[in-house]
């Protein structure tokens, strides 16, 4: 094998593995932010819980208000029946804004019955949600932890590589380079081998002359077909 395809191999294998280390670092990454959102989540939902029982307390209280604007109406409506001279028509008028105010607080007060009950579930949820989101959360920032420390990990990593990389480059000549440069921006794999007169990139049968080419070691040899630089693996 030709001197410089062993170099330009020694770039594609190092351009693989930093491509897998970086690849490495943005799915931890992308776990992280999931890590993230499902704590997000987490307290979204305790905070629901917090807005359904505030917005049932509100209730409870306006109800409240009511029967007192209720009650005080049929007291005034009693003082004017008790007190008051008025038509036999007016009589009638107030007793039945009596009978229908007493028939709405009858009803708001059962209401009020059944609300203190779902209150005091409501109250009863968001303190155990409360209580055991602390734990969840405690669990997933550990999580978030090691994933950390996972992301320092491979971040390290993909700086040696890089490192490892630069200098290959300096070994190779610049031509090729920029030869190999042109093709990585196209393939995965620049340099494949030729295996039973076949490049092993694009799985095309090349021309016997570019086989023996290859076969004799005369210089570097395109496949016709990909462009890829080949050569005959040493296995």
């Amino acid at each position: 094998m030709l001197g410089e395809i062993e170099q330009l191999l020694n770039v594609q294998r190092v351009d693989q593995t930093l491509h897998d280390a970086s690849s490495h670092v943005d799915r931890l990454r992308a776990h992280r932010q999931q890590l993230e959102e499902r704590i997000d989540r987490e307290r979204a939902s305790v905070s629901a819980l917090a807005d359904r029982l505030r917005q049932m307390e509100i209730e409870s209280h306006s109800k409240n208000l009511e029967v007192d604007n209720l009650d005080m109406n049929i007291r005034g409506y009693q003082k004017r029946l008790d007190e008051g001279i008025i038509s036999f028509k007016e009589m009638e008028d107030l007793r039945t804004k009596i009978d229908l105010e007493k028939a709405r607080i009858s009803q708001l007060e059962d209401e009020a019955l059944d609300g203190m009950e779902s209150l005091e579930g409501a109250r009863a949820d968001l303190s155990s949600a409360r209580d055991e989101l602390g734990g969840r959360e405690d669990a997933l920032r550990a999580q978030i932890a090691e994933v950390d420390r996972q992301i320092e990990a491979a971040l390290a990593h993909v700086a040696a590589v890089a490192a490892e990389r630069e200098g290959h480059l300096v070994a190779a000549p610049a031509y090729l380079l920029a030869q190999y440069s042109a093709l990585r921006s196209k393939f995965p794999n620049p340099i494949a081998t030729l295996d039973h007169g076949t490049c092993s990139g694009c799985k095309l049968r090349v021309s016997g002359n570019t086989a023996e080419r290859v076969r004799g070691g005369m210089g570097i040899v395109t496949c016709e077909h990909c462009s890829r630089i080949l050569y005959l693996s040493s296995d």
